[in-house]
């Protein structure tokens, strides 16, 4: 992909630049694995995994659907740079992202095709992501008048979707059940100095009744919006679906869906799409303590029995929610080990009386399976009280990644 901009907008671009997300640093497969085994935790996804739901999503779409697969995130904690060679093999129209490094990553690995970002953005941001040549969205004139005044400035046209608040999410769009809404939107939507080219809602909810009403009172609107702005049908990508839209309601695909979590296999009722990631640990020490010893911080627990526990070098600050502790368990040697005391910051113990030959520097599977036994996403979130996106994206963030 090139991209040309003129020397003044080289020069804006780097004083904006500062203002960039936190580098996503990616290592050469060579150095994964030595990273993996000097750490004390670490993530193996399976690339393959992911290309098969990339492919049976395809199969399942008719027509002209696209897909924009949202990699917002670091792709949900799985990591961008590590999963773009499945979605350039797969020929995928579309990437959703969220920040100017994300950006940078999918560009830099060799993407040509369209990058959406999936929220609302700042000027700078706006600003420092022309080079990649993202589609923004907005929802409102001044954003409009914002974007116009940023591509005059850079010499260069940024297309962007426009957000209408048809499906009640009350974040970034246009009220057109309103006058003032309406004449906003006919203000957006004509000025010709705007290349508008999707329109999209999205959903809050899960109730299928209510989302087919509202996909088709978003039909009506934006029929009302291009009949009243003069757009051509052909040029606007009509867009609400989520996963779980894409899943259960084959007719609200529209022009593209915007599958997230089904890419990456998150539920099961996103079967038989695969879940591509496990997290794991190691053994670090075992530990004889005597019925009546007191674990953790707190000393919320007290054994009941000579137990053995396993001591494992991960805690909250790696991802191991400091929600799970006296309720989680992990697996070790096929087997589950109940999680013992407060998880730390850096470390948790776990009963291991009842697991033979457990030793030390085994692996432990935290998140995934492990011979017959998983540790699945719906007792993770039952346990924990939070959704497994809360869970994965910062395991991403705070372990390396291997990919199978």
């Amino acid at each position: 992909m090139k991209l040309k901009l003129s020397l003044t907008a080289l020069a804006l671009m780097g004083q904006t630049a500062a203002h960039a997300a936190p580098l996503l640093v990616d290592f050469d497969d060579s150095e994964r694995e030595e990273r993996v085994q000097a750490s004390n935790a670490w993530l193996e996804i399976d690339t393959q995994a992911f290309s098969n739901n990339i492919q049976l999503l395809q199969k399942d779409l008719k027509g002209n659907t696209q897909i924009c697969a949202i990699m917002k995130a670091d792709a949900y904690g799985n990591g961008i740079a590590g999963l773009m060679p499945s979605i350039i093999a797969n020929n995928v129209a579309c990437v959703g992202i969220t920040s100017n490094e994300e950006a940078r990553v999918v560009r830099e690995h060799g993407f040509e095709g369209k990058i959406m970002r999936v929220r609302a953005a700042s000027r700078n941001e706006i600003e420092n992501g022309v080079q990649y040549e993202i589609e923004e969205l907005i929802g409102t004139k001044m954003q409009a008048d914002q974007i116009i005044e940023i591509a005059y400035n850079y010499n260069t046209v940024i297309p962007v979707h426009l957000a209408l608040n048809t499906s009640g999410m009350g974040r970034n769009g246009l009220d057109l059940t309103t006058y003032e809404g309406q004449v906003e939107g006919v203000e957006i939507a004509s000025d010709p100095n705007l290349k508008i080219v999707g329109m999209m809602t999205h959903f809050p909810n899960e109730g299928l009744d209510e989302i087919r009403r509202k996909v088709d009172r978003f039909k009506v609107e934006t029929k009302w919006l291009m009949d009243s702005a003069g757009l051509k049908r052909k040029d606007i990508t009509l867009h609400v679906a989520n996963s779980y839209i894409t899943l259960n309601l084959p007719e609200a695909h529209l022009d593209m869906v915007r599958p997230g979590g089904m890419l990456y296999g998150d539920y099961p009722a996103t079967l038989p799409y695969e879940r591509i990631v496990s997290f794991k640990t190691r053994v670090a020490s075992l530990h004889f303590f005597p019925a009546g010893s007191t674990i953790g911080y707190g000393s919320t627990k007290v054994l009941e029995r000579d137990s053995i526990l396993a001591n494992l070098p991960i805690g909250y600050s790696d991802g191991f929610a400091r929600s799970l502790s006296n309720k989680a368990d992990v697996l070790i040697n096929g087997q589950r080990a109940r999680v013992m005391g407060k998880a730390s910051m850096n470390t948790t113990m776990v009963d291991v009386t009842d697991i033979i030959g457990v030793q030390a520097n085994d692996e432990v599977v935290v998140f995934g399976r492990q011979g017959f036994e998983e540790i699945t996403a719906e007792e993770t979130e039952e346990k924990s009280g939070r959704i497994l996106p809360e869970h994965y994206t910062i395991w991403g963030a705070t372990n390396p990644r291997i990919y199978r």
